[in-house]
């Protein structure tokens, strides 16, 4: 009794048992279900896969489709183009075509940019046969939200000949929200062939046919150009694709033939995205696949009763070899190894075992190692990052400075600015004197007077024999930022900053004092938070810069912040002295 038990609980039993009750017996009723039942949900599972195919070239579409509206948005709320509009009297047709050439320059899926405000008319690019525009009704009583309009046939002339294409249209009606005064109209033209390169991969056959239609059941693009224009209202399943105002799904009808149409919702405008195809012919690599696998299906029982039989004798000695092996090496036995006899694959298998429980170890000391230098490739992260609305709005005051201004003006505006660059670039230095820090925050304190063109007085008192001690790069900036962005808020008086350094109880301690408006507490206590959130007082900057003081000089060190609304703030950087010794090139001080 005890040998039975021992047989029918071994790995090598239980495979024959498996290749008895799981392939024999079972094959009459797995036939007879798959005719019945598996049949329709690989059907199913089939259409699915349909229904995905046209789904993904509907986020496809919505994604151009936003990118347009998005560009046109742009184009709507350009403030040189609203004061153009708003004294329209005082530019010409030239000025207004300039602003407008420059952005469809940008774009390379635009054809014609349109802009219509009472009497006058503006275009740039393809030359139309028919220049005047007629201003849709609904249009015209929309507050400003993009329409798109149904594809019309253009003509278009192109040296000394004419050429017939079809535009959609985005339109809207330009209003400037400060105002809420509306200034006319802006009309974008693309051609049909931007969408129909979108959803062409669903256009597999001469039987398949792939449209797109509005929300009326307009036709405004389709495989077959003649269709443009018209509508598939008269379609067996226009009324539900219709009707369904944001889905995705599939509808059987009866045309000429059974014909299934796939339909999803492009989610910007409502448009629908549909393809219809024959049933049979969607359906027939499927039958033709149903009868291969009947036959392999008998095949391939006779084969896998054959290959259980033999892999239960010849391979579950080594793996009950292996399996004991892994029962100690998870008991913590990392001397255990298993002997090999063969060269196949369960011979590599157990050379395999053999190395990754020799290997094991060393991944341990190495997932250890990996971890230190995480924080270490998150830290220079930190130091290559560059504020892209500062960079810009300083270029900006350069470009205008250098229409306005003499040459002076932009040479020291432009070195203040690469001397900023060179620091913040520079990722093989960590650290840096302090004179070298405070050079960096009066760079970048002359580039904010130019940018603010606002009076700011900046005062440093610094020991002299705290220049030359080394501190982490880039901890001044971020705070003398925040200082200037919030001290802004009030443009009636003067913005003063004070930055100190001293010695102190063998610390070196920095502080930078302003008389702005202090911080709010809420704003207070989430500062040295995990919050990401990009708000006007970059609490971001000043965790960053917590965070690293920390990492570089350790956790007795860091940022202290003092302030009251209406009177200041006072932030103090407890740093450790630390001195660069040029001649043997090390490092001295406290807590080095």
């Amino acid at each position: 009794m005890v040998s039975k038990i021992k047989v029918f609980n071994s790995l090598r039993g239980k495979l024959i048992i498996m290749a008895i009750v799981l392939i024999v017996i079972p094959i009459a009723a797995i036939s007879l279900i798959y005719s019945l039942t598996v049949k329709d949900i690989i059907k199913d599972q089939y259409t699915e896969t349909a229904i995905q195919s046209v789904f993904e070239a509907g986020e496809k579409l919505n994604f151009i489709l936003d990118d347009i509206q998005e560009f046109s948005t742009v184009i709507a709320s350009n403030s040189e183009m609203l004061y153009m509009l708003d004294h329209r009297y005082e530019y010409r047709v030239d000025d207004f075509e300039r602003v407008l050439r420059n952005f469809i320059l940008s774009r390379d899926d635009i054809e014609v940019i349109d802009l219509v405000q009472n009497d006058t008319y503006y275009s740039v690019g393809s030359k139309k046969a028919n220049w005047e525009r007629r201003i849709n009704p609904a249009l015209e009583e929309s507050s400003g939200q993009p329409m798109w309009l149904p594809t019309e046939s253009e003509e278009i002339e192109i040296l000394s000949g004419k050429f017939s294409r079809n535009y959609f249209t985005l339109a809207r009606k330009i209003v400037d929200f400060n105002t809420l005064k509306a200034y006319g109209y802006l009309l974008i033209d693309l051609e049909e062939v931007v969408l129909e390169q979108a959803y062409g991969e669903l256009k597999d056959s001469e039987n398949t046919e792939v449209l797109i239609c509005d929300a009326q059941g307009n036709i405004v693009s389709h495989t077959d150009k003649s269709k443009i224009g018209g509508s598939i209202k008269t379609e067996p399943y226009a009324q539900t694709v219709l009707a369904d105002k944001t889905g995705h799904n599939y509808i059987l009808y009866q045309s000429d033939v059974d014909k299934v149409a796939i339909y999803s919702t492009i989610e910007s405008n409502g448009w629908k995205l549909i393809k219809t195809i024959p049933t049979d012919y969607m359906y027939g690599e499927f039958y033709q696949i149903q009868r291969y696998f009947m036959i392999g299906g008998f095949v391939y029982t006779i084969i896998i009763i054959l290959f259980f039989l033999f892999f239960s004798f010849r391979y579950t000695e080594p793996m009950m070899r292996m399996m004991s092996v892994i029962k100690r090496v998870e008991q913590g036995d990392l001397t255990a190894r298993t002997e090999v006899k063969s060269s196949d694959e369960v011979g590599q298998l157990g050379h395999s075992l053999n190395k990754m429980i020799s290997e094991m170890q060393k991944l341990i000391d190495q997932l250890i190692r990996e971890e230190q230098e995480k924080q270490e490739v998150e830290l220079e992260a930190l130091h290559a990052q560059i504020n892209p609305h500062f960079l810009y709005n300083t270029l900006n005051t350069i470009k205008w400075m250098a229409k306005i201004q003499g040459n002076n003006s932009v040479s020291k505006a432009i070195t203040a600015l690469v001397k900023l660059l060179r620091i913040s670039t520079n990722l093989g230095r960590e650290m840096i004197s302090l004179e070298e820090e405070i050079d960096y925050v009066k760079n970048y304190i002359v580039i904010q007077k130019l940018r603010f063109n606002k009076a700011m007085s900046i005062d440093y008192i610094v020991d002299e024999s705290c220049m030359n001690l080394l501190v982490p790069k880039l901890i001044l900036q971020p705070i003398v930022e925040n200082s200037i962005i919030y001290g802004m808020e009030d443009e009636r008086r003067e913005l003063q900053i004070k930055i100190s350094a001293y010695l102190m109880d063998g610390q070196l301690i920095t502080e930078i004092q302003d008389d702005g408006p202090g911080i709010a507490p809420e704003i207070l206590r989430s500062i040295f938070g995990n919050d990401s959130s990009k708000s006007k007082f970059s609490k971001v900057g000043l965790n960053n810069v917590n965070q690293r003081v920390k990492l570089y000089c350790g956790e007795n060190y860091g940022l202290e912040i003092e302030t009251e609304i209406g009177k200041g703030t006072r932030v103090i950087v407890n740093l450790p002295v630390i001195r660069f010794n040029k001649e043997t090139e090390e490092y001295g001080g406290n807590d080095v």
